[in-house]
């Protein structure tokens, strides 16, 4: 990517303390991302995608979790790990939204759609009542809710799920965030309004260059949106590269493994059955001490049980954490 870099993260870390022992589920990743790209962030469930994007904003429940190492600078130069809980209010929501997985869960059930949608609008910008009303309704129109200006009066339980799903994201929009961090929002929907779902994303990144953080265990789904992809396993970050590459060309055993996994579409591919990734994910009880993927990699040397690898650069732009490529 040559546009600018909005969001920067170096090493960040975050762990769970609790009296029956600790989990470190995000373990010294780095990345970059850049104004109006849309970022990629897959892998297996428990592999800390979603708690690496929440920890952010300190969106965890804190304690048990904390953020043992780490800064994300943003584009105005403020580090958002050293930043208190309430210096954060300036930056969730209007600098940085998150659409969130389930959103049936993430409203309010005794508040209408309207009141939820305009709170921190009114908040960050001071408005009247009827001028964030006004704008809700514009973006409930926008995100394909018909009827908005009535529907803006409902309950989330009068709406399905696809239609809560576009008023999450409308209400994410409010304030015109720089950056939506989206946390695998299509993964309860049925494919039809996953295809219009994602549409709507790309319009919103055309309309209004927004950056995107798209969260997900679908590799299909983040190959038609993303411009590059994240792949995280064991709360590391294992390989980095722009879309097409990494798809085309991958490099880490993982991903190869993850790629392999998928059904093909091609009429003139004979392979006849799906490959599966052996073994089990490490129990993350403990800091990582050896390549977190070699217990299950058919490619490991004696190098991968007495090293953790570092995340480096192979060819332009193609980054990846492994002793054997």
């Amino acid at each position: 990517m040559t546009n600018k870099i909005i969001l920067s993260v170096k090493d960040l870390s975050v762990a769970f303390h609790k009296r029956d022992g600790s989990t470190y589920a995000v373990n010294g990743i780095s990345y970059d991302l850049h104004e109006g790209e849309t970022l990629g962030i897959v892998g297996e469930s428990g592999c800390g995608k979603t708690v690496s994007s929440m920890a952010l904003l300190k969106l965890i429940s804190m304690p048990p979790g904390k953020i043992e190492t780490g800064s994300a600078i943003y584009k105005d130069g403020k580090d958002l790990v050293a930043l208190s809980s309430k210096e954060l209010r300036l930056y969730r929501g209007r600098e940085i939204a998150v659409i969130f997985q389930d959103p049936m869960t993430a409203f309010n059930q005794v508040m209408t759609i309207g009141d939820q949608m305009i709170e921190g609008y009114v908040e960050h910008f001071g408005c009247t009542r009827k001028d964030a009303l006004k704008e809700a309704e514009r973006l409930m129109d926008l995100t394909g809710i018909p009827a908005a200006k009535t529907r803006l009066k409902d309950y989330p339980s009068q709406f399905s799920g696809g239609m809560r799903q576009r008023a999450m994201i409308a209400m994410a929009l409010m304030c015109k965030p720089s950056i939506l961090i989206a946390d695998e929002p299509t993964t309860a929907l049925d494919v039809t309004i996953q295809s219009q779902i994602l549409d709507l994303m790309k319009d919103i990144r055309k309309e209004f260059g927004t950056s995107i953080m798209w969260i997900s265990h679908d590799l299909g789904v983040v190959a038609g949106l993303a411009d590059t992809v994240n792949v995280m396993y064991a709360g590391m970050i294992v390989e980095s590269a722009d879309v097409d590459e990494l798809y085309y060309n991958p490099l880490h055993p993982y991903t190869k493994g993850l790629l392999g996994s998928l059904p093909s579409t091609d009429i003139d591919n004979d392979q006849k059955r799906l490959k599966s990734i052996g073994g089990y994910p490490p129990i993350l009880s403990k800091k990582i001490e050896k390549c977190p993927f070699a217990d299950r990699c058919s490619e490991a040397t004696d190098i991968c049980r007495h090293g953790c690898p570092s995340l480096s650069e192979r060819t332009g732009q193609h980054y990846v954490a492994c002793f054997n490529v």
